[in-house]
């Protein structure tokens, strides 16, 4: 019996370990869709076929920040998609093999520290989606996929991916300042 629960033990030691991780709270992640498409939602208008509304959708996205324009409402940011790998880091990877456009736009209630704005640093966001929203991307006025965020988890990266923070720097590894935010009306 004893052998038994060593291996069950083992086990669950194994797909612990195995499991992807995530930096937000367990609530903000209830009702995130698995498989999310985001080229479907992209494509979309504010209304899809069905004529059902696009809105409600609960997801997570990565990115990387393009630009970032205060607002009544917050903080909104224009990024542009990347996947999220779980291997060999966790977080959004840029694969550089993309065409097309992957831009998306988010609301975060709330103000964010300038280091965590900052042109390229690399995210994750929860958050809703809804529908399509017009702003203003370089001076010019664009509609992209919107979504209102619940919780962000932002490495202070720049341009560099993530994986270029994790090499051994000598010493050990190099450290990379990441923090994560939720909104303030969401208690978490």
């Amino acid at each position: 019996m004893r052998r038994f629960a060593g291996y069950a033990l083992a086990s669950l030691i194994t797909v612990i370990g195995c499991a992807p991780t995530t930096p937000f709270p367990p609530k903000a992640m209830e009702k995130v869709a698995p498989n999310f498409d985001f080229d479907a939602w992209k494509e979309a208008s504010p209304t899809n076929v069905s004529g059902k509304s696009d809105s409600g959708t609960k997801v997570q996205l990565g990115g990387r920040i393009v630009q970032v324009n205060p607002s009544e409402k917050g903080t909104l940011v224009v990024a542009e998609q990347l996947p999220i790998a779980n291997r060999p880091v966790y977080g959004p990877t840029d694969t550089g093999q993309r065409t097309g456009s992957y831009e998306f736009a988010l609301q975060y209630a709330g103000e964010l520290p300038a280091d965590a704005l900052r042109f390229g640093n690399r995210f994750v966001v929860v958050g809703t989606t809804q529908g399509r929203k017009s702003v203003v991307v370089n001076g010019a006025p664009k509609s992209e996929p919107f979504l209102v965020a619940d919780c962000i988890h932002v490495w202070q990266t720049g341009t560099p991916s993530i994986q270029s923070f994790k090499e051994d720097v000598g010493a050990g590894f190099s450290t990379l300042p990441e923090q994560t935010y939720c909104a303030p009306e969401k208690k978490h």
